[in-house]
């Protein structure tokens, strides 16, 4: 019932090649977390109890610069977590390497605690000082798996397999980058984690994003689709490139407008506390059982049914 309630419809999971939107992956990251109250999801021995990661964030207002956030993060971990080891070095040609060594790695089988540490982290670091931290390598101490398409779209740069540690490694300069978000940005960033991480830095410029804002800035109190020839006038782009730019993404102009009815709809429904009638209307349905049927296709669930199990968290 989690997939149902992160805003996922549970027969997806079953189809081959469905892509599942970032928000809803976020969702259910962190409903798993909350769930079982642990950050590392239940693949290690000893729990990463849910709201440490924001603890330690709400104490790093006194920290200037991306190497004093690095190194007082390290230690923070290494005093309280037992489970994961994590160690900050700098070599002779000044590549900085952060190392996470799983204390019992046979409880991470497919490897993907190791593999969302080093997401983490990259992320949010690249997050903190608003520019994307360009990694010279990424080691794991696995084998290489399946999914190495997607381990190379999320860590950019060169990948070594069975290596004695799991690490990313970058520029040193890196270190010296002031933190420039301030502390309203800070708590947006909690309130939405980890949705910010669940995309690429600097993937804010991807096409999808760039509808999707264009989309959400023209609409108020409902939202609006403009015709796909008046959406690639306004991005400066022909129709047939629009189409061709959407289809190498992995997405399409459709895709993109279920998202967004989704995900208004989600926010509407459940912190809007708005009628289904309401919603149904904003987000461009005529009439109410069209829009009921199209929500129970994205989540599994009625709006209804969705609001009653969003009470049960």
């Amino acid at each position: 019932m989690l997939l149902a309630r992160a805003g996922i419809n549970p027969t997806l999971i079953e189809q081959t090649g469905c892509r599942i939107h970032t928000d809803q992956v976020a969702r259910l990251f962190r409903l798993v977390q909350t769930q079982l109250n642990d950050e590392f999801m239940g693949f290690t021995a000893q729990p990463c109890k849910y709201g440490i990661f924001q603890m330690f964030c709400e104490l790093s207002d006194q920290c200037k610069t991306l190497g004093d956030l690095l190194e007082k993060m390290v230690l923070f971990y290494n005093l309280i977590i037992d489970s994961v080891k994590i160690q900050l070095h700098t070599n002779d040609n000044n590549i900085t390497e952060l190392q996470f060594h799983l204390m019992q790695p046979e409880l991470d089988p497919e490897h993907f605690l190791a593999e969302w540490l080093l997401v983490t982290w990259h992320r949010f670091s690249s997050w903190y000082i608003a520019e994307t931290i360009r990694l010279k390598g990424t080691c794991f101490s696995h084998e290489m798996p399946a999914h190495i398409k997607e381990l190379r779209v999320m860590f950019p740069g060169n990948l070594s397999f069975k290596q004695a540690r799991t690490s990313i490694s970058f520029s040193h300069k890196y270190l010296t980058k002031s933190l420039v978000r301030t502390t309203r940005e800070l708590n947006i960033f909690l309130a939405n984690h980890p949705a910010e991480i669940m995309t690429i830095p600097g993937d804010k410029v991807s096409l999808e994003s760039q509808i999707e804002r264009e989309i959400m800035q023209s609409s108020s109190q409902k939202l609006i689709f403009p015709k796909i020839e008046n959406l690639a006038r306004l991005l400066n782009l022909k129709p047939l490139t629009l189409y061709r730019r959407l289809k190498d993404e992995g997405t399409s102009y459709q895709k993109i407008k279920d998202n967004i009815r989704r995900e208004t709809a989600i926010d509407k429904l459940v912190k809007g506390k708005l009628s289904v009638e309401e919603v149904s209307e904003i987000v461009g349905f005529i009439e109410p059982r069209s829009f009921t049927r199209a929500f129970k296709n994205w989540t599994g669930l009625t709006p209804r049914n969705y609001c009653k199990y969003q009470l049960l968290k």
